[in-house]
């Protein structure tokens, strides 16, 4: 797994990205996702993959995680517009989606933009709008989480939030990952390598603070301000039966409402497990 070939910030003051890039500029363009919580070092991941040789991958921090600029204003759309901003400062006209977990509705978001411009998307363990009629396949966590981010009142949340930051920031990795996980994503966090990863992007993508938490948290729980129906491009949803973070229900629940999609039920798999074990597999049909 290597480092990005180019690192850099783009957007205006208050709304900077920070931007990561793996791979020649003449090679097919794919655009990840990072997922909840996350930020652009995830692109690391894909590294591990032969596939990544083939493909020009780009990946940036949401604002609030990682090293891109908290924006009060912020909604899947506004995230897809500047994305659109960059590609066109990039001189990029197609481009690939991978989606990871919670960059789901951003990916979803983009892909309506774009509408042509895009070749394929692909939502690995993807959530689907968390409402109170698929709330039954949230766990516990879930649902505490959704209770709070929807009936607390935002300051009282704030300041609860950032109590946790500042008494955790230093073991939050252990915080997070100390749930209990299916065998599979066990297997993951065990790996010399990829575990240690995990933990050190996590740091990296919650140092600014637990902005992007508390917002991505709404996001999920409303309406995500497109319409399903708009998305026009081929969509491959990958889901694990035994991920217990993302339950495969919401899969089946985004096939019914997208136009263009196809599910890959992935037996055995888990929702960090998926990405790592099926990388080849995932990218070779993002890329066909």
């Amino acid at each position: 797994m290597k480092e990005a070939d180019r690192k850099y910030f783009y957007g205006p003051k208050g709304k900077q990205l920070h931007v990561q890039e793996w791979g020649d500029l003449d090679k097919p363009v794919v655009i990840l996702m990072h997922g909840f919580p996350g930020c652009a070092d995830h692109g690391r991941l894909m590294t591990s993959t032969p596939m990544i040789d083939s493909i020009r991958l780009i990946a940036m921090d949401r604002p609030g995680y990682g090293k891109s600029e908290n924006q009060k204003k912020f909604t899947p759309m506004l995230f897809a517009a500047q994305i659109v901003d960059l590609l066109s400062h990039l001189n990029i006209d197609k481009v690939s989606i991978l989606s990871v977990s919670g960059g789901a509705p951003f990916a979803m978001a983009l892909a309506t933009l774009l509408k042509d411009r895009v070749q394929k998307l692909s939502s690995v363990a993807g959530v689907a709008p968390l409402t109170l009629k698929n709330c039954r396949y949230m766990n516990a966590n879930q649902k505490k989480a959704w209770m709070l981010s929807n009936l607390m009142p935002k300051k009282v949340l704030e300041m609860g939030l950032n109590y946790v930051w500042k008494a955790n920031m230093k073991n939050i990795d252990e915080l997070l990952f100390s749930a209990t996980f299916s065998v599979p994503d066990q297997k993951v966090f065990d790996h010399p390598e990829v575990g240690p990863l995990l933990g050190e992007f996590l740091k990296n993508s919650l140092a600014p603070g637990p902005h992007g938490v508390m917002r991505d948290l709404k996001i999920y729980s409303k309406h995500w301000g497109f319409n399903f129906q708009d998305i026009k491009c081929p969509v491959t949803l990958w889901h694990g039966s035994a991920d217990d973070v993302v339950h495969f229900k919401y899969a089946e629940d985004m096939k019914r409402n997208l136009p263009q999609a196809k599910y890959n039920f992935m037996p055995g798999e888990g929702h960090y497990s998926l990405p790592m074990n099926c990388r080849d597999a995932i990218i070779s049909d993002l890329i066909a």
